[in-house]
């Protein structure tokens, strides 16, 4: 009996690894494209294993890389015969009229299937997804098209929307998206309609055609606030900011929502740099009046983007400084020096000491932000660091020193810390201990922030290229005080070392350093043609040197901002674009150079926010 056992399990072994061999043989044949050895093989394999859908696969496609129609038609029609509930075996039986340029029996077929089973989602969603399978993805949105007019428009809108998006087709995608919101009650394909529309928006007439589309569909159904909801997004996807405005305070007085959409609008376009439209979306929850629950916030979020609006220009209006000072002041007069004030007293510390050169007034309102109890520990840190450098304008070092180093040793690996210790070798590198500068600067090369690593580089070969040249390191030590001169405003004490240093140190590498500062003192006092003149020989001579891209922005802005030449800055940021391609700055002059190239005007860079 054991013998008996022992010799049908050799049998069946034997007959498995049979088959396993046919099966990799002819797998062989099929990947090397060599299908007449491969059919022999297969056609035996089918035999044994119909049930195989890996067999029957490579089957049918050797049949057809061999071009033996009947063979190919035969085969399906027997796998349909011996699994009669495959539907994708019946997609494959059209499949094959195709493969073999009957369309008109293809177009028959497949009508007829669809027109069978469109009643029935499951079976729609099998034949569609066994024609994609087939790449056939036309006749599979054909397909969900035919039973969508029997099961409704929301019974497929997925699938439908993602083979319009996948087929770029924009129109049917516009189209039926409004058709599922109308129809959609519970507003649960909302955000999958907005989803799949980004193709739209990135073509000029198809985004024309959403946004008309949506209008006509926001007037035939008043009620339905769906379209106005999609209406603010296609706003906000173009980057309308001012439109999107309107439609937010529209949707914010129907519901009564108090202003609150309104303000994550205006949050929205400060992080845009759209400033305009921040003010005005403020503004509109400040009028609501100041019972209202979002007064305060409201106060806040003007006065911060009236700062960031003011003095994002190259030329500040004075004026305007004046404005927003006394608007700050008596903001902090009605509701006192405190947590809910401690944002916008900040601002009008940096207006004091950058703005309105009242640097004491800056100094006095920092203390009194860093002794004001229940505030961020990271903002006061912030205020600290501001208060840093007020001190260091007032020439007290030591002070400076101190809040410079707190902030460093509270912050030591965050992006505060990292700022403090970049404050803390400027200074070093003011007062000319260039030793202590560079090791804090060699740190700082890796920081996580790329403005302080930049700013970590850049200090670190000024330094490298112009000390060691003589042993007392004067005519470096010199600049570095010319520069600290600049930065308390004193620009008369400044100008006069810059004058001095290429007749006391003829021979130094000084010279581009020199133009560059002396571009920035022109700039501190309004003169910017001469400021810019300077700027030009530093980009135009000094081409390699580390300052040359510096300079050329410096250039093109003011040329843009100040002297009003957009074609000559357009080439300026061309210029910086192309040739400095590893700056800092390429990121903000390429989004300029591209408005100034599709004509906007200087109103519509800021609107749009790209000027800064």
């Amino acid at each position: 009996m054991r013998n008996i056992l022992f010799l049908i399990f050799i049998v069946i072994a034997s007959i498995g690894f049979g088959q396993s061999v046919d099966e990799k043989l002819a797998a062989q044949f099929y990947e090397n494209s060599e299908y007449e050895k491969a059919e022999g093989l297969y056609k035996k394999l089918y035999k044994q294993n119909a049930s195989s859908i890996y067999i029957y696969e490579n089957y049918l496609n050797t049949l057809i890389a061999l071009k033996k129609r009947k063979e190919a038609e035969k085969l399906v029609e027997r796998q349909i015969k011996k699994f009669p509930s495959r539907l994708n075996n019946r997609v494959d039986l059209g499949y094959v009229y195709v493969r073999f340029d009957d369309e008109e029996k293809a177009d028959k077929f497949f009508d007829k299937l669809t027109k069978n089973y469109s009643n029935d989602k499951n079976s729609t969603i099998i034949i569609a997804q066994s024609l994609s399978r087939r790449q056939m993805n036309d006749r599979a949105i054909k397909t969900y098209e035919d039973a969508t007019k029997k099961q409704g428009v929301l019974a497929f809108y997925p699938q439908l929307l993602s083979g319009y998006r996948a087929s770029n087709n924009r129109k049917d995608l516009t189209d039926l998206s409004l058709e599922v919101l109308q129809a959609d009650r519970n507003r649960s394909a909302f955000d999958y309609v907005v989803r799949v529309l980004d193709i739209v928006y990135t073509d000029e007439e198809a985004s024309d055609y959403l946004k008309q589309r949506t209008l006509l569909y926001t007037q035939k159904h008043p009620s339905n606030q769906i379209y106005d909801e999609l209406l603010l997004e296609i706003f906000l996807q173009q980057k309308k900011y001012s439109s999107a405005l309107r439609q937010v305070i529209s949707l914010d007085k129907r519901n009564n929502n108090q202003g609150v959409r309104v303000l994550q609008l205006a949050d929205l376009c400060i992080k845009n740099e759209a400033y305009s439209s921040a003010i005005k979306a403020y503004e509109y929850v400040v009028n609501l009046g100041k019972d209202e629950p979002r007064y305060l916030e409201g106060q806040r979020g003007l006065i911060n983007s009236l700062y960031l609006k003011t003095t994002s220009s190259i030329n500040p209006n004075q004026e305007e400084i004046s404005l927003l000072v006394g608007q700050i002041k008596g903001f902090v007069s009605d509701n006192g020096t405190n947590f809910n004030t401690a944002n916008s007293l900040y601002r009008l510390a940096e207006l004091q000491i950058f703005y309105v050169k009242d640097v004491a007034a800056g100094i006095s309102i920092l203390e009194s932000i860093v002794s004001t109890p229940r505030l961020r520990a990271n903002f006061v840190a912030q205020s600290k660091l501001l208060l840093g450098d007020a001190y260091l304008m007032m020439g007290n070092i030591w002070d400076a020193k101190l809040m410079y180093g707190q902030v460093d040793k509270q912050y030591k690996e965050d992006a505060l810390g990292q700022e403090a210790k970049f404050k803390n070798a400027k200074l070093s590198y003011y007062t000319g201990d260039f030793d202590w500068a560079k090791g804090q600067l060699d740190i700082l090369k890796t920081a996580t922030t790329q403005l302080i690593s930049n700013n970590a580089i850049e200090l670190a070969l000024l330094i490298q290229d112009n000390t060691g040249l003589d042993s007392t390191e004067d005519a470096m030590k010199e600049y570095a005080q010319a520069e600290f001169y600049l930065y308390q405003n004193q620009v008369e004490k400044c100008t006069e070392i810059l004058n001095m240093l290429p007749f006391k140190y003829p021979d130094h590498t000084l010279n581009d350093e020199i133009f560059y500062l002396k571009a920035k003192v022109q700039e501190s006092i309004g003169n910017y043609e001469t400021a810019n003149k300077l700027y030009t020989t530093i980009y135009e001579k000094y081409s390699e040197d580390i300052l040359a891209d510096n300079a050329l922005y410096r250039s093109a802005n003011i040329t843009l901002h100040v002297l009003n030449q957009p074609d000559v800055a357009q080439q300026l940021f061309e210029k910086l674009v192309l040739e400095y391609n590893s700056s800092l700055f390429v990121v903000s002059a390429r989004k300029t150079y591209f408005g100034l190239k599709e004509g906007m005007s200087k109103e519509d860079l800021f609107f749009n926010g790209v000027l800064n």
